[in-house]
């Protein structure tokens, strides 16, 4: 299944949310907080260039000396490089990319380089389980399998 299967829903739930570099540590404060997010994508004319996390801004921000004004630009505490998956990938692309970057958040790009979502490892974790248990339901009654036994 391609990412592209998968956005439009998860779009009408929680929307990419992005800002500028120069966006003040602040302002991405009230965005996360307005839509409900746990991170911003840094983007330039669409293209992104980082991602910050509320965990960012409690780290990076808040608990080094000296601390970031909340006036101070998010690139500062944006996390770059950035990883991104292409939005005709799939899941297993983006697992992978997230396996050996360490990264638990994907911004989406469309060929153009722009980020046109977000998926997250609580996404990919959801959906896999659902269609597991879809499986599940599918092999049981036609195979005879009760807790991974065969039944004669």
């Amino acid at each position: 299944m391609s990412l592209e299967d998968i956005l439009p829903a998860k779009l009408h739930q929680t929307p990419l949310v992005t800002c500028a570099p120069s966006h003040s540590i602040h302002q991405v404060c009230r965005l996360m907080e307005k839509h409900n997010v746990g991170c911003v994508v840094v983007v330039e004319e669409g293209i992104p260039k980082g991602i910050v996390t509320d965990r960012d801004i409690i780290v990076r921000a808040l608990a080094k000396e000296p601390r970031l004004s909340s006036a101070d630009p998010i690139s500062l505490v944006m996390s770059t490089p950035l990883k991104t998956v292409h939005l005709h990938q799939g899941m297993q692309d983006a697992i992978k990319i997230m396996k050996q970057s360490k990264v638990r958040r994907l911004p989406v790009v469309n060929q153009s380089g722009v980020a046109v979502g977000i998926v997250t490892f609580a996404d990919l974790y959801t959906l896999l389980t659902h269609e597991m248990n879809d499986l599940r339901f599918i092999i049981a009654p036609k195979a005879g399998f009760e807790f991974g036994k065969l039944v004669a």
